[in-house]
């Protein structure tokens, strides 16, 4: 039966899960045991999925006491982890981190690409002690999660007692490892595929059809909700005077400057055609919706946007409209959010009206 990720058509045959390597001379309780471990990481689409299903396969097979996995981004920083102590989750903090990746195993083994074991930390020089930390790690084991000679992240596992992580275990590790980068790499490609399918390319922006989708979920379940509608002022002149190129520039500029307002809100904002955005803010009325306009068109409009054709000025005109119950759906409240833009537009511009 041939091994494959369901729903990643894009995926090509050599990034499919294949059937494990096993350890020369493992017995067939080991094949098994790799096999149930390459179907379970293969059946799942979500990142946060399958490092869950490896760490805790991981854990389980190894009979650790700790473990550990650090992916690491494009650049080489680490960019997601996650970690098991006695069976449940904990947090590794940033200091540990970044001690662990400056100078400890896990530094060893992104120089060197390659697994290390370190049969009694208390005599090993790389690995580094934590004295505020109540758990003593005596051994541990250290493999490089590879895929097409790229390091795409590391697992750690450690034990209590010294000595615990002998020559086979960790060459059965190295087995599991090597398809846990296969479903790695896959679900970081479906999770790029999912975002691209919802996001406007340009802008990094909902597109309008997920924007929609959100509205009308939104609509059916949220009161107070509020919407706004804006577009940049003069869009076809600075088009026309700097280039598309410079348009471009400016659409993306409005929609960071507007997400940096945003922050730390529920408030998804998308590209409803052309120069025109629309931003959801469930759980908020009118009146501080009002002023969120505000300070958004004071933040786009503040300084000009640096293009390849020198500085721009942009701004925006806004519309603001609440949820009312005679709004038969949420395409009559996005109506009445774009008629006060327009209001805003008759009135002179860079204003927000509702």
């Amino acid at each position: 039966m041939p091994f494959f990720t369901p729903g990643l058509d894009a995926v090509s045959d050599s990034d499919r899960p294949t059937l494990p390597s096993a350890p020369p001379g493992a017995p067939a309780a080991v094949v098994q045991v790799l096999l149930e471990v390459t179907t379970a990481l293969a059946s799942r689409l979500d990142l946060d999925d399958v490092l869950g299903e490896m760490l805790t396969r991981s854990v389980e097979l190894a009979n650790a006491t700790a473990g550990t996995i650090m992916l690491f981004d494009e650049r080489g920083q680490a960019s997601r982890k996650i970690a098991v102590r006695y069976g449940a989750p904990y947090e590794v903090d940033h200091v540990t981190l970044a001690l662990v990746l400056e100078r400890g195993l896990a530094h060893w083994v992104t120089e060197h690409q390659r697994p290390a074991t370190v049969f009694d930390t208390r005599r090993d020089p790389r690995w580094v002690h934590l004295t505020s930390d109540w758990y003593e790690p005596r051994s541990a084991v250290c493999l490089p999660l590879r895929r097409h000679k790229k390091l795409l992240g590391i697992l750690t596992l450690t034990h209590t007692s010294p000595g615990h992580f002998h020559e086979s275990l960790v060459e059965f590790l190295e087995a599991i490892t090597g398809q846990a980068a296969i479903a790695i790499e896959n679900a970081r490609l479906f999770g790029e595929l999912q975002r691209l399918a919802v996001t406007d390319g340009l802008t990094g922006a909902f597109n309008r059809r997920h924007l929609l989708e959100q509205a009308e979920r939104l609509f059916e379940a949220t009161r107070p909700l509020s919407v706004l509608m804006f577009d940049l002022d003069h869009f076809k002149t600075v088009n026309d005077a700097h280039g598309h190129l410079a348009g471009d520039a400016a659409l993306r500029a409005v929609v960071a400057r507007t997400r940096e307002v945003l922050h730390g809100l529920n408030a998804p904002i998308g590209r409803y055609g052309g120069e025109e955005f629309v931003v959801l803010l469930p759980k908020l009325p009118i009146e501080a919706a009002r002023a969120l306009a505000e300070t958004i068109r004071a933040q786009v409009s503040g300084s000009p946007v640096e293009t390849a054709r020198g500085p721009v000025n942009v701004s925006v005109s806004i519309g603001v409209a609440e949820a009312r119950p005679e709004m038969p759906d949420v395409t009559a409240l996005i109506n009445r959010a774009d008629e006060l833009l327009y209001e805003a537009k008759h009135e002179g511009r860079d204003r927000v009206r509702g």
